[in-house]
């Protein structure tokens, strides 16, 4: 029999140059993707191959991975390929080891995950330029394409090339949403065809070392160009000796008897000169995966080892097996394909579940123990079910989507003293996938056909509901369940805090305050932290949102000696409502720094409030004039978990900046309304706060008015009572315009009110601008501009300003109404705020009143001069070689922020790479 192959390559030198040039591309700083697409067997594995000599000759460090079929419900498994001995990887490993629940489900476990991949792409291009290189992408599971997707984004930004090699067709969702955003951003596609006949004639050469004759070619050309073909057609008649060489030139030596071009029948006569064990052996080997374990399929076939290892060392010297790293492996997946269908269906799902049962006393991945498992069609006997349970926990973490299946049918035919543990565990897989509404009916039902009494199933209908939005069949879950009789502390406790924080997200204050000061009581009395934390959430929560601030920060500051102290359940952030009360108090750098804890804090819980962190950090930026940070903030807080409803606040504060700068212009009609999520329900004045705007710009200044003093009327008394007032200083100065006395003193009492309660000094400064427009009187409303600038707020400055200075207008104070005009548009062209300057433009022509002296230009939209304070300190440390990762941990932001500076940055000094971004901060 013939040895094994020697690969040639032929025929693909435009392809393999274009590939390569891109590397040297990313060598230079100017990263790229590219596709390779091609049938099976056209030789995309063997262009990668070629590629990747080419990228180690011109300095990229290459990393190469591939997708396999029998993974493609194992989250990460194409793209952690890549991690192979990587020691530097450790993070991401003990997150895809983890078996730990922590986060609000799959999501955000997926999104730690992803992150950690992304940080470490950004650490490895920190230290050189890198290719990475994944084939079959046709068979990646769809974390791995997420990821993917990501990476296309910042690829161009990067020292990164990023080589994807699939079959053109049949695409999922995933991979075709992936090649869709290739062909968005104009990413190479190289599409391999059939070999031109002068290539093939050139690998039958390389194979039987003399130039192919007419009736050969003959035959070659039956293979279709494909170079997987033409070598296994070829090499079956060499097997044969069918081959006979005349003269320098090769030919059947009888046409009519010649083998078949299909690739199955090809490998039907390599198997014909395998000894039979082998022939009986291997289709099963294949049917278990395309690697082969010796020792796992000597237990499987119940086959001495030594048998297993003759058989082995049998197909790897006839070219069936080859050696990957330390691996055995089929030589090409059509091979394995081709053997593992030689086997029935039911043998190989039989044989399947077997791997699986023998496997369950190992060492080997539980993810693969469970795919071997739910190939079964039969129930699973104890000892499996006992595995089950035992490892469940870290299987929906690590397999969601295996783990769901196979928790479905143990559950369905386990005996009636482990179906409920099951039951549970089946219920919690629904969660952590997403699938809360069948989790739901799921729980229901059990509770039909159990006890009531059930106390975990009726946590997990708690969090189902919440999980579906449903709040107040949360609370009513919770307070049913708190009127039963067998409950511990500590079960009490947690049903309190939920029941709590719940109301509150319902604005139902008096009750949440009532049930969070009794989750307070327990938890303090049993010295339980998370129970603990729930009451001081809950209870400060509403006192935040009365208007008690000192009050509100004193818990919160309890949270966090709580934390301190050991307190690390991921149910609750610790940070969050402490950096509120800063904002509120005007202290805005303690805020920050808040805000930078509570960051670094949700990267440790899977970044389960991230959404949250980055919504209060645009806040802040809204508030304090960095408006290109906020939006910054708004754009790449777009794609992180979003359990709580805030993605459509940072649409909503994007949406706000843009209309003051004039830039954001659509009809107010199609703005869509926000769904009644936790998160909008924080911020609830946003959404008619910009309809309103909207208004006015399309000349409805009354429209605008009834928008909001219809806002403030519904929302006085709910979640959003603390924040309520930033629509005051526009509802006061709308009533002036129009004449509406009754809006007017509605704003005066409300602004009162809460300074009163916390006499800080935006809210100060809210009550003398509101009284000072309804009572004509300009000297108060320009003390309300001193407040706002000892706040740091300078939109709501430049509005005390410009109000002021229409008031000395119309009381004849032409050169007061002039300085405050001149300091009102000075505070708008720092901000950009286009429409608020030609706004107060318009308010003062009717007094004949022009500017005094000229302000300072906008910002220049490119160069140095375009850069912000914040993207000069991240161009700075990108010139020194820092990666978006360290940068991020160095300034207390997220990656994804640092991401989307660098971004800005690019475009505006107009470069193509990190690299060049220190040479355009040198230059003069």
């Amino acid at each position: 029999m013939q040895g094994p192959l020697t690969s040639v390559f032929v025929g693909r030198d435009a392809e393999v140059e274009r590939v390569v040039a891109l590397g040297r591309r990313a060598a230079a700083g100017e990263g790229a993707v590219v596709l390779v697409e091609g049938e099976p067997g056209i030789g995309k594995t063997a262009l990668l191959d070629a590629a990747v000599a080419g990228y180690a000759a011109d300095g990229l460090t290459v990393r190469r991975g591939a997708a396999q079929e029998l993974q493609r419900q194992v989250p990460f498994a194409a793209v952690c390929s890549w991690l192979d001995s990587d020691r530097g990887s450790d993070p991401v490993r003990a997150l895809l080891r983890s078996g730990d629940r922590a986060g609000d489900g799959a999501a955000t476990h997926e999104f730690a995950i992803s992150e950690a991949i992304l940080d470490l792409v950004d650490t490895w291009c920190a230290a050189g330029p890198v290719a990475l290189v994944i084939d079959d992408v046709h068979w990646a599971d769809r974390q791995s394409l997420a990821v993917l997707y990501l990476l296309c984004g910042v690829a161009g930004d990067m020292p990164l090339l990023l080589v994807l090699a699939t079959r053109p067709l049949p695409r999922d969702t995933g991979l075709a949403a992936l090649t869709a955003e290739l062909a968005h951003r104009g990413a190479p596609v190289i599409r391999l065809g059939a070999l031109p006949e002068r290539a093939a004639a050139e690998l039958v050469r390389h194979m039987v070392g003399a130039a192919p004759g007419p009736g050969l070619m003959r035959q070659v050309v039956g293979a279709g160009g494909n170079p997987l073909y033409i070598t296994e057609l070829v090499a079956s008649l060499l097997r044969d000796e069918a081959i006979t060489v005349v003269a320098d030139t090769a030919d059947p030596t009888d046409l009519a008897d010649g083998p078949s071009a299909s690739l199955a029948g090809a490998i039907a006569q390599r198997l014909e000169f395998l000894s039979r064990s082998a022939r009986q052996l291997l289709p099963m080997a294949a049917a278990l995966g395309p690697t082969v374990y010796v020792a796992e399929l000597a237990a499987v076939l119940d086959s001495p080892i030594l048998e297993i290892w003759n058989v082995v060392t049998e197909a790897t010297d006839g070219g069936l097996l080859t050696r990957a790293d330390s691996e055995l492996v089929f030589r090409h997946d059509l091979i394995r394909q081709v053997l593992a269908d030689q086997l029935p269906d039911s043998l190989r799902a039989g044989l399947l579940r077997r791997a699986g049962q023998i496997l369950l006393a190992t060492d080997a991945p539980i993810e693969r123990i469970a795919y071997y498992l739910l190939a079964g069609e039969n129930g699973l006997d104890k000892p499996t079910l006992d595995w089950l349970v035992a490892v469940a926990d870290k299987l929906i973490v690590r397999a969601p989507e295996i783990a769901l299946q196979l928790l479905q049918r143990a559950a369905d035919t386990a005996d009636l003293g482990m179906r409920a543990v099951l039951l549970r565990l089946h219920a919690y897989a629904l969660l952590w996938n997403g699938r809360a509404a069948e989790a739901e009916a799921l729980v229901r039902t059990a509770l039909l056909n159990r006890s009531e009494d059930d106390i975990e199933l009726r946590w997990l209908l708690v969090q189902a509901c919440h999980a579906l939005g449903d709040l107040r069949e949360v609370v009513a879950v919770a307070e049913k369940t708190l009127a039963t009789s067998n409950l511990t502390d500590a079960d009490a406790g947690r049903f309190h805090g939920l029941s709590g924080l719940t109301n509150v997200f319902l604005g139902r204050l008096d009750a949440a305050e009532a049930a969070g000061a009794q989750a307070l009581a327990i938890g303090e009395a049993i010295e339980n932290p998370l129970v603990t934390g729930y009451g001081l959430l809950t209870v400060g929560g509403v006192r935040y949102s009365w208007g008690y601030l000192d009050e509100a920060l004193e818990l919160s500051s309890r949270i966090l000696q709580e934390f301190e102290s050991g307190f690390g359940s991921d149910q609750l952030d610790p940070h969050i409502l402490n950096a509120h009360c800063l904002i509120e108090l005007d202290r805005l750098a303690d805020a920050e720094a808040m805000l930078h804890k509570a960051i670094g804090y949700s990267h440790r819980v899977h970044g389960v409030y991230l959404g949250t962190i980055m919504v209060a950090k645009a806040r802040l930026y809204v508030l304090d004039g960095r408006w290109d940070d906020a939006l910054v903030e708004c754009t790449s807080g777009q794609s992180v978990p979003d359990a709580f409803g805030y993605t459509p606040i940072l649409h909503f504060l994007s949406a706000l900046i843009g209309i003051h700068r004039g830039t954001f212009l659509p009809d107010p009609d199609t703005i869509p309304a926000p769904a009644d999520l936790p998160g909008t329900r924080s911020y609830g004045q946003l959404y008619p706060w910009i309809k309103a705007l909207m208004l006015e710009t399309h000349g409805d200044p009354r429209g605008a008015l009834d928008l909001l003093v219809d806002a403030h009327l519904r929302l006085a008394d709910g979640l959003t009572a603390h924040t309520l007032y930033y629509i005051f200083p526009d509802i006061a100065r709308l009533a002036a315009d129009v004449g509406d006395e009754k809006a007017a003193r509605s704003v005066v009492v409300a602004s009162a009110e809460l300074a009163r309660r916390q006499p800080t000094a935006s809210r100060t400064g809210t009550a003398l601008l509101c009284r000072g427009v309804a009572e004509r009187d300009p000297a108060t409303v320009r003390a309300a501009a001193d407040m706002f600038r000892q706040a740091g707020r300078p939109l709501y400055e430049a509005q005390a300003y410009e109000n002021a200075a229409v008031l000395f207008a119309a009381d004849g104070s032409d050169s007061d109404a002039r300085a405050a005009l001149d300091a009102a548009v000075e505070l708008y062209t720092g901000l950009g705020a286009s429409w608020d300057i030609a706004r107060a433009f318009a308010r003062m022509r009717p007094y004949g009143i022009r500017r005094g002296v000229r302000g300072p230009r906008n910002r220049p939209k490119s160069g140095r001069a375009a850069l912000t304070d914040t993207e000069r300190k991240v161009a700075a440390l990108v010139a020194e070689g820092s990666s978006n990762s360290d940068i991020a941990a160095q300034m207390f932001l997220s990656r994804r922020t640092i991401q989307s500076h660098v971004s800005n940055i690019l475009a505006k000094l107009g470069v193509g790479s990190r690299r060049d971004i220190a040479a355009a901060l040198s230059e003069k």
